[in-house]
């Protein structure tokens, strides 16, 4: 089949929408079909000698998409996480003539709650969410959506790739009798996703924080919490490594919506502390993977952390993490999409023949 997968968030970008899409084309591609990007420019315009096609942000959306869909005339129409490109896309007179899927696997804005079920829900064949939590969110203001479980990459991310040197600096081994347990956290640095919760963890003793990311919050971090290490921004491979040179992942964000890296995270072997709220109370199993708290107790996260901490055989839990979470790989997660999207298309086209042999056998249809 010939698929057009249009997302609001691509390489050089490197956030959860760009690993979904990632994770997805690279598959369809394995597997034989036909795959094109419609992407925000600027950026790469090949991926694995597929076409992306770049929306110049000084033209016009509308017409940007529409031309893109309309010289490739695909089968599918595939939008993650449907905003500005998104939305021309499903309504593109293009889209009409193919399988639309939405993918959604961040929490809507309560204004963009407001007009998605006709701006997006009405131009889609099928809607999959990445959590429950967020089914439960579209279920509120009367949209359908079939929860589909992303997968992980266990030999992109492994304990395997620890690295003790790095290790060691991050625990301040060689300044201390005892080094310190690195704890650290991983993601967007903005305050929807709770990260200023990270400076009650000052109070936990023995530990070091490592703070992967970048965004809005890094000015406030960077004040509040002066001993902790900010790595900024990392690419995927030394992400993979960084992750398993920790020695427990904590995760404050009360509405997240998909979780790649908590599944990345337990894929590392790592132990994780996260609320229980949003998708985070679906990924890590309290006392088995982890330890889930309350986010309306102000101590509890400390608390939570500083168990995990303190508890000589915490290793267990990231290796029960690494076990669980080996059971959904992406081919898996993704072969499960395709064949709703082959089953979706096949079912499209058979309609005009059906219409069209009801009304070559009239007395057939109104028996």
């Amino acid at each position: 089949m010939k698929m057009a997968l249009v997302t609001e968030s691509f390489f050089p970008t490197i956030d959860g929408v760009t690993t979904t899409v990632k994770a997805i084309a690279d598959r369809m591609i394995e597997s034989g079909h036909e795959v094109r990007f419609i992407a925000p420019g600027p950026g790469l315009s090949v991926y694995r000698n597929s076409r992306v096609v770049r929306v110049s942000p000084i033209a016009k959306t509308g017409r940007q998409v529409r031309s893109a869909l309309e010289s490739f005339e695909p089968d599918v129409v595939v939008t993650f996480d449907p905003g500005r490109l998104g939305r021309k896309a499903l309504s593109s007179p293009t889209a009409a003539a193919a399988t639309t899927l939405v993918v959604q696997q961040s929490p809507l804005s309560p204004k963009a709650a407001l007009t998605w079920s006709t701006s997006i829900a009405a131009y889609a064949d099928e809607i999959f969410v990445t959590s429950e939590y967020l089914r439960r969110t579209l279920a509120a203001i009367d949209v359908a959506a079939e929860v589909w479980e992303p997968g992980v990459d266990t030999a992109a991310f492994s304990p395997s790739l620890r690295d003790d040197w790095l290790h060691r600096r991050w625990s301040k081994a060689k300044s201390r009798p005892t080094p310190l347990v690195v704890v650290g956290y991983a993601g967007n640095l903005a305050k929807s996703h709770g990260v200023r919760r990270l400076a009650e963890l000052t109070v936990v003793p023995g530990i070091r924080l490592v703070i992967i990311g970048d965004g809005p919050q890094r000015g406030w971090l960077k004040q509040r919490v002066p001993q902790a290490k900010l790595t900024g921004p990392l690419g995927t491979g030394d992400l993979a490594v960084a992750l398993a040179s920790l020695d427990v992942l904590v995760h404050p964000g009360e509405e997240e919506g998909c979780g790649h890296i908590l599944r990345e995270a337990a894929a590392s072997a790592l132990p994780v502390v996260a609320p229980r709220a949003g998708a985070a109370a679906e990924i890590v199993q309290h006392m088995e993977t982890g330890l889930l708290y309350n986010p309306a107790r102000a101590r509890e996260l400390a608390d939570a952390v500083a168990s995990v901490v303190s508890d000589p055989r915490r290793h267990l839990l990231g290796d029960r993490g690494r076990e669980l979470v080996a059971t959904r790989p992406w081919t898996d997660a993704v072969d499960e999409l395709l064949a709703r999207l082959v089953a979706l298309t096949e079912a499209r086209s058979s309609r005009p023949h059906a219409i069209a042999a009801e009304n070559a056998h009239p007395a057939v249809r109104l028996a």
